[in-house]
């Protein structure tokens, strides 16, 4: 009888022992997964941080060349009060202007000197 009870205690034993190595390998297990996992997030995140930067840069760069358009836009602009409404289509609101421009100023301009010309707010609308 006593064997046998050495022989069940011998089983328990090897029983608790290998109990021990599954739990250790299913915790290696755990942890590799887990580490794998946390690995192709930290390449994802690198991927979407070098996306950001990129994004960002670009954003930047198109701020300042639309900052630059916009100025160099409003380089050539004038605004001259006191004209007398009486223009009845673009070509004769050039002449308009042509004419006291050359007439108040001491310069002489023609057509070829302006890009464009147009009147700000409504006609016939005085402050």
């Amino acid at each position: 009888m006593e064997e046998v009870l050495k022989a069940l205690q011998k089983i328990q034993k090897e029983l608790d022992e290998q109990k021990i190595t599954i739990q250790k390998s299913g915790e290696n297990v755990t942890e590799q997964v887990t580490q794998n996992i946390n690995n192709i997030l930290d390449e994802k995140f690198k991927t979407l941080e070098e996306k950001y930067e990129n994004l960002k840069d670009k954003v930047d760069n198109q701020e300042k060349r639309l900052y630059f358009l916009e100025k160099q836009a409003r380089q050539r602009n004038i605004v001259i009060f006191g004209l007398a409404e009486s223009e009845s289509s673009y070509s004769n609101l050039e002449n308009i202007i042509i004419n006291f421009i050359n007439e108040h100023f001491s310069i002489n301009i023609d057509q070829r000197d302006i890009q464009e010309a147009k009147r700000i707010g409504k006609k016939g609308e005085k402050p």
